[in-house]
């Protein structure tokens, strides 16, 4: 294997830090980038960057479950840091949500997001309104098969609820707490502003996983560590700045075409494929080829 051996598991992160920081990544190569840069504790694999970047659609549910578990086995394999998953509905209902949990463990993944939406999903952020979501009850019964079939005892489950009303969102997040979810996770359109998130946060009695999209985004790190979620995701930023610099880039080749002088910045070439990990294949390819020049002879 290429990668390294991981540097701590989630659930020791979540004994040990007060707030964790997960980067949204859609890809292998933000995986690895991720993975290098200090400050940033684990990875969540964002339903809405790898529909962007695998698929170049919006984030409604178009890829499947298997698309969805390799593309998360590829970014655990070149990441030592931990990794939530995504998985939006589950992929059907409780008994399916049990196959769910066994192919994200298998892959790598060390938690996942389940939400309560109706299938197929559509992503709070992508539309104006809402989809309908779940009967309490049966998204409960989701949770709990998934917090019962789970083949790895320390694999954590977070259950999000898409309930736009803040009472109603702080009810569900108890409900699937007591159904076995580690972590609630709400929506931003539940909130009008911090202090209602605040709310949210002191009124479940379990620990928060927050997603900074939308109007979130303007919160500083102390207004972030007051409303006190465990988990804070910046899930938008790989594939909203990625496409933001491919496009000027892009643009520039269009209009000028050449690269020569391009204003818009790139990674040289040369480091590219240091960050990529061609040292490492140098040290093993020396470990475990033979000499080529005494093959020769």
């Amino acid at each position: 294997m290429l990668k390294e051996k991981k540097l701590y598991t989630l659930k020791e992160l979540i004994g040990k830090k007060n707030l964790i920081i997960t980067a949204g990544i859609g890809d292998a190569l933000s995986a690895r980038i991720a993975n290098d840069v200090k400050g940033i504790d684990a990875l969540l694999s964002s339903g809405f960057a790898i529909s962007a970047q695998l698929l170049g659609l919006p984030d409604i549910e178009m890829y499947t479950r298997t698309e969805n578990v390799e593309t998360v086995r590829r970014m655990t394999y070149v990441s030592n840091k931990p990794l939530i998953a995504d998985v939006d509905t589950g992929y059907g209902n409780a008994i399916n949500v049990i196959k769910t949990v066994h192919e994200f463990e298998q892959a790598g993944a060390e938690a996942m997001i389940f939400e309560d939406q109706i299938s197929p999903k559509r992503c709070p952020i992508c539309v104006d309104e809402t989809n309908n979501i779940l009967p309490v009850e049966e998204a409960a019964g989701k949770i709990r098969a998934a917090a019962e079939n789970k083949l790895n005892p320390d694999t954590l489950i977070i259950a999000r609820t898409d309930a736009t009303n803040l009472d109603e969102s702080i009810r569900r997040a108890k409900i699937y707490r007591e159904a076995g979810a580690d972590l609630v996770q709400p929506i931003s359109k539940a909130f009008r502003n911090k202090e209602e998130v605040k709310q949210f946060v002191d009124a479940v009695d379990c620990d928060v996983s927050l997603v900074i999209v939308g109007w979130l985004e303007e919160l500083s790190m102390e207004e972030i560590q007051w409303i006190g979620p465990k988990i804070a995701h910046f899930a938008l930023v790989s594939v909203t700045a990625s496409h933001k610099a491919v496009e000027d880039a892009f643009h520039e080749i269009g209009s000028k075409g050449t690269t020569k002088e391009m204003k818009t910045p790139r990674t040289p070439h040369g480091k590219l494929v240091k960050k990529l990990g061609m040292e490492r294949v140098n040290t093993l390819e020396d470990k475990y080829l033979p000499n080529e020049e005494v093959l020769i002879k």
